[in-house]
Formats: structure tokens, sequence, C-alpha cells
């Protein structure tokens, strides 16, 4: 994971505390200042962006810049939902954790004695792989999605998932291929990882995991603007990008729908920024995992200097110190979600324009407006 730094009114409450004139001018223009970051961004490249900021100093702050529908000219609301891209192999590693708890899964569990033989015998080393180094990315398992031949079928419309199964997906750009990876045990991003996840969640629950996910953690959380592999009914941003990396903005709305609801465990989720942030505070402040598997989700590959644990992203860095989260990154949109626990501030950033295939400049748009606005809070 790259580092994030690469990222109130006069006498308002602030966790019941009334604080100075002089210290809500700074609260305050801190947040002025951000805002200014998202409009510059928007009036460039970006179509439209939400971030999502909570700490005690700042109370909670929500903007928007730009447009959730650019050929209506349609403002972006504080709201609106947004697919999550990766963000959701967090919701989904929490759902198979609870698995755990209920006893149906061991996280030293070989998948082999839940996966059909054919996935077994496709990858050289999957006898050994177990439920842990799915969760951990460290199962040496070649990531399918992205195969080059793969995203240029999908990427020029000539392939559409609904004709593609899972397994085929693994049959066809998975299986055998040793190029891009590390050896069992090493920590390596890989989709492939969460996309067998679910097949294994499948295989010990009477229905399927997209249901428990939906009746453990959304329905259960009392979650009313997310979704998994459902399109949300009204609210749902369009999404754009630029496939074509020619510096043009298109709508990728259709595509964006298309593979959140056809990828399964490494994808998925749709929610608006302040339920997805909720969802974060309420997992690190321990009210959804048992103490003791929420301290398993935080064992990171590398101690020293963490990068992943079982379904979280982790990073050490100046000058937040520390973060935990997950960030997602698609053809239509790009996101990031993180807790700070030394400040113990939730930011997340939601983007309706994707920096997957496309062009650089849309990149260092945004990274640019993410590195601000990190520093803006933590530095100035």
């Amino acid at each position: 994971m790259k580092s994030f730094k690469s990222t109130l009114c006069v006498f308002t409450l602030i966790s019941g505390i009334a604080i100075s004139p002089l210290i809500a001018q700074r609260q305050s223009g801190k947040l002025n200042k951000i805002q200014q970051y998202m409009d510059k961004a928007t009036s460039n490249n970006l179509v439209g962006v939400s971030v999502y900021i909570k700490s005690p100093k700042l109370g909670k702050w929500i903007g928007t810049s730009g447009y959730s529908n650019l050929e209506e000219k349609e403002p972006l609301k504080r709201n609106d939902i947004f697919g999550l891209a990766s963000i959701g192999k967090m919701y989904v590693a929490v759902s198979a954790l609870k698995l755990v708890e209920e006893g149906k899964l061991n996280l030293d569990d070989k998948i082999q004695g839940y996966l059909p033989k054919e996935i077994i015998e496709g990858f050289a080393t999957a006898n050994d792989v177990t439920i842990k180094h799915l969760l951990g990315h460290t199962s040496g398992l070649y990531n399918y999605n992205r195969n080059p031949e793969l995203n240029e079928l999908y990427l020029t419309g000539n392939l559409k998932l609904d004709t593609l199964s899972h397994i085929e997906a693994l049959r066809k750009y998975a299986y055998g291929i040793t190029g891009h990876t590390k050896p069992l045990g090493e920590y390596k991003y890989s989709s492939t990882n969460y996309l067998l996840l679910s097949m294994v969640m499948d295989s010990v629950i009477q229905y399927d995991h997209a249901e428990f996910i939906r009746e453990e953690i959304i329905r259960k959380y009392n979650l009313r603007d997310t979704y998994y592999k459902q399109t949300p009914p009204k609210r749902l941003v369009d999404h754009y990008g630029d496939i074509d990396l020619n510096n043009i903005t298109e709508n990728l709305s259709e595509e964006t729908i298309e593979t959140t609801n056809w990828y399964s465990g490494d994808d998925g989720v749709y929610s608006s920024i302040e339920e997805a942030s909720n969802f974060l505070q309420r997992l690190m402040k321990g009210e959804i995992l048992s103490e003791n598997t929420l301290k398993e989700m935080m064992k990171w590959n590398d101690e020293k200097k963490p990068d992943y644990g079982l379904g979280l992203m982790a990073d050490k860095a100046f000058p937040y110190r520390f973060l935990m989260g997950h960030s997602g990154r698609g053809i239509g949109v790009t996101t990031d979600l993180y807790y700070f626990p030394h400040q113990d501030m939730t930011i997340a950033i939601f983007c309706n324009s994707g920096l997957r295939s496309a062009s650089k400049e849309y990149a260092k748009t945004y990274h640019r407006m993410r590195n601000r606005i990190i520093k803006k809070l933590f530095l100035f």
C-alpha cells in the first residue's frame, strides 16, 4: 500500500467542551481550506468529491464539491451513495470473522476442505493455503482481475461479466500463473483471495455469503444506505473515468454497477460516506467484533512497517503516525476510508471519478487534493 501522505462557530460545543473563539476560528479555517482544495480538484479533472471528517477537536464535518451527475449538473449531496470498490473487502472480512466467532470457520483451516477440487488443483500452492492467508493476502495466488487479457477485453467492451462465472474467471485468468506473485506467507495484494473467501463462506452458510452480509452486517447494524451486490434504488451517484486514456471524462456508471454487482467478496459494497465512516468507527471501537477477534484483525503482516492485517490496510507515516482502514480504486470510483487512533480521527474521501485505467492527470489531481487535506489536518 502506498503511504497515505503521498498523502463551528464561537463557543461551539465539541465533545461537550466549549471551545474558545480563537480555536473555533482556526478550526473553521481548516475546514474552509479543505473545501477549497476539493473545489479546486472538481474544477480540474474530478467530477465529484465528498469528504468526511470526525474527531474530538473538529467534531463531525461533511463537505461536498462537484456533481453526482455531470451531464445534468446535479450537485453532489452529503447522503449520496457511492460504489466503494475494494473497501468492500473490509466488510467481507468482518463477515468472515463473524463466522469464525460462530465456530463455522477457523483461521487456520486449509481452504482445500471448503473449495472444489478444480480450484485447488488450479493453483500450485493451494493445498497449503489457509483462510488466514486469504484474509491477509499472503496466499501467493495470482490476482485474476489484474490479468492484462481480462482487463483488455473488459475495457474495450468485448466482455460482458454476466457471461462469465467466477470459477470460469479463475480458470481463464488465474490458474497456473505465478508471475507478479510472492511465496506463500508473504504479503501481495490479490483480489483472488477474497473471491475464494466468498466461496469458502458460501460452503458453510445455508443460503450464501451475500445474504449473510445483508443479514449480519447491513440489517443487524441498521445500515440503511449500504448495499451488497445490489444496485441502490436511489441516490446512487453516476461514476466517471477515462478508460480511453485521452483526458476526456466519460460516464462509466453502467460499467461500475456491472462490476460492483458481479464481484464476489473482493468488491460489491455501495454506501454513503457517513454510513461507511460510521461502520469503520464502530468496528474500531469494538462494537462489531469481539476484542480478541479485532486484535486478530489488527495483526499486521509486518509489525515494523504495517501494510495489511485481516481485511484492514495499515500505515505508519508522518504526519499522522498511524492509520487503519481500507481504500478502493475502480474505473469509475476512488475511495479512501481510514481511522487514525492517535487522534481518534476518521477521514473518508469518496470520489466518483476513477483513477484505475485513467490518464495520470486524474491521479495527480486526486493525490494533490488528498495530500493537502492531510497536511491541513495534521500539520497546520
